[in-house]
């Protein structure tokens, strides 16, 4: 089976993971003009790898910051050109026929919303920036398969990675510069 990639200029994919973001709006540049980008029709409700871009969306920080008040750090901690995320695309949703483009969504900011559920962060897995909704190289879907079902299986959990605590060296008496003991 065949899954889409997906890559997001900074800071959304922190966005999407530490702040709960799932409408996200994509757009292309022609002749100088942005227009937005539908997905194909047979990505509805079909997993895609969400994956870091290594651009900076300098509007979608501001907005961020300004609308919803966030402080968008400018470090996420995850690796440029990797998958970070695996999400089902939902639904596709137009400002024309969507409610919550007025009222209720915070995050919307365009005109056609990529409604994302069931997001799950996996193991970040570094593979090259795709063209806008394109197949998953063949090459990286075992390994994208196995990070998935270690986070999905509660194996691979981010939020719960501690720091292996570090052993107590003994003191020596006598070991400090004036035998103070420090």
């Amino acid at each position: 089976m065949s899954i889409y990639i997906l890559t997001l200029p900074r800071p959304w994919p922190w966005a999407v993971l530490e702040r709960g973001c799932r409408v996200l709006f994509f757009t292309y540049t022609e002749a100088g003009r942005p227009h937005a980008l539908r997905p194909p029709v047979e990505a509805l409700g079909r997993y895609v790898a969400l994956h870091v871009g290594s651009t900076w969306d300098v509007e979608g920080a501001a907005f961020m910051e300004r609308r919803l008040g966030l402080y968008v750090p400018a470090e996420d901690g995850l690796p440029a050109g990797s998958i970070f995320a695996v999400a089902r695309l939902a639904e596709v949703t137009t400002i024309c026929n969507d409610s919550r483009a007025f009222r209720g969504e915070p995050w919307w900011r365009g005109t056609i919303g990529w409604w994302f559920e069931a997001v799950l962060p996996v193991e970040p897995l570094e593979c090259p920036e795709a063209t806008p909704f394109s197949l998953l190289a063949e090459d990286f879907r075992p390994e994208l398969r196995e990070r998935f079902t270690l986070a999905r299986d509660g194996v691979w959990r981010p939020d719960r990675v501690q720091r292996a605590p570090r052993p107590e060296t003994p003191r020596q008496q006598g070991s400090g510069q004036f035998d103070l003991g420090l």
